[in-house]
């Protein structure tokens, strides 16, 4: 346990088991929902730059988690930074961000849409869509990792859903 008071449900992967680019945008964003913008900007940007991450990629990054500041936003399961075990929504944000990578933006915001209201879903996409190209810049390649087979939307199953536990 982290100390987070929260008992979720955790993917199948450790921290450990991340790539050090996931790593490093995973500790970002639990760095981001702990403290905000401004509390987290430094540490964020000395994380980042470490994996390789440009500091362009702070923006998008930024407006991304800003969403779910929005009126109407679910907040997604976040992990404290210490924590050893990635939450199943930890894992579909970084699938989420994978899924942009290869160019299936589609599947990105299915995963995006069981937290966010259409507007905030939108401004994600693009903002994933930005950081995605980004890290293509930086020949950063996030891993497809699947977790649409762990997380169920608020609405049920969807298409998606179903066929990829059909494979």
């Amino acid at each position: 346990m982290c100390g987070t008071g929260e008992e979720g449900r955790y993917s199948p992967w450790t921290v450990a088991e991340l790539t050090t680019a996931e790593r490093a945008l995973l500790t970002g964003v639990r760095q981001w929902f702990r403290a905000g913008t401004a509390g987290a900007m430094a540490s964020m940007r000395i994380g980042l730059n470490v994996a390789g991450v440009p500091n362009t990629a702070l923006l998008p990054l930024f407006a991304l988690l800003g969403t779910f500041a929005v009126a109407g936003a679910r907040r997604p399961e976040i992990r404290c930074p210490a924590c050893s075990r990635i939450s199943t929504d930890e894992a579909a944000l970084l699938d989420s961000l994978a899924a942009v990578q290869s160019g299936d933006a589609e599947m990105a915001a299915q995963l995006f849409d069981r937290w966010l209201p259409p507007v905030a879903l939108l401004m994600a996409t693009d903002a994933m869509v930005e950081l995605g190209s980004i890290l293509d810049g930086a020949r950063i390649f996030l891993p497809r990792r699947r977790v649409a087979r762990l997380v169920t939307p608020a609405n049920g199953p969807t298409s998606v859903d179903m066929a990829m536990a059909a494979e």
